[in-house]
């Protein structure tokens, strides 16, 4: 077998045991998700599974980081419109959209175990302020004037905690009443950073 067969195979089972993995921390949760059943969720024998990922911690890890990249791919994207305030709402309606795909529930799952596991607080930590940092930029490339002024960065802030905050809850069903919408976190955002 040739090296560069022998490589895209490698790449294919680690992709496929790190989506696996995103979609039972997803789906089923940390506790439930265990290293044979992501072996088999992702087509491949445990065996193999183990081979590349010897624990269930390493798993954890390899998905994080894989979230990581894929949180700051969509963050690092700029925001096209023709105002700032078009701007400033195709942003946040992007981190909404996201924050609810099914594969964000992990973020969810994270959060909570990160609570008792200083490893995935430190990792969780880490991306989340690296998703974050990259947001801001984004949007005060998009929105220069307001970005100017004093508080936009709290502001900014407030609106990305409110979006998240509400897009975890709002996987309990029957919570929709105790949360904002998007266009109420976007005029208060928009309000607090004075309409562009």
């Amino acid at each position: 077998m040739a090296d560069g067969t022998r490589a895209a195979r490698r790449e294919q089972a680690v992709e496929a045991l790190l989506d696996a993995t995103l979609e039972s921390l997803a789906t089923e949760g940390f506790a439930a998700t265990t290293t044979r059943g992501v072996a088999q969720r992702a087509g491949v024998s445990q065996g193999l599974q183990q081979h590349y990922f010897p624990t269930k911690a390493a798993l954890i890890d390899g998905a994080i980081n894989r979230l990581a990249t894929r949180l700051l791919d969509e963050a690092s994207r700029p925001v096209e419109g023709a105002t700032e305030r078009r701007r400033a709402e195709m942003l946040l309606r992007r981190v909404w959209d996201s924050y609810r795909s099914p594969a964000l529930a992990v973020v969810a799952e994270l959060l909570v175990l990160a609570r008792t596991h200083p490893d995935t607080a430190e990792k969780t930590a880490t991306t989340l302020v690296a998703v974050t940092d990259r947001l801001v930029a984004v949007a005060e490339r998009a929105m220069p004037s307001c970005a100017a002024r004093p508080g936009f960065r709290d502001a900014l802030l407030l609106a990305l905690s409110a979006i998240r905050d509400t897009t975890t809850v709002a996987r309990i069903a029957g919570t929709e009443p105790a949360l904002p919408s998007l266009e109420a976190v976007t005029t208060a955002f928009l309000g607090a950073v004075g309409e562009p």
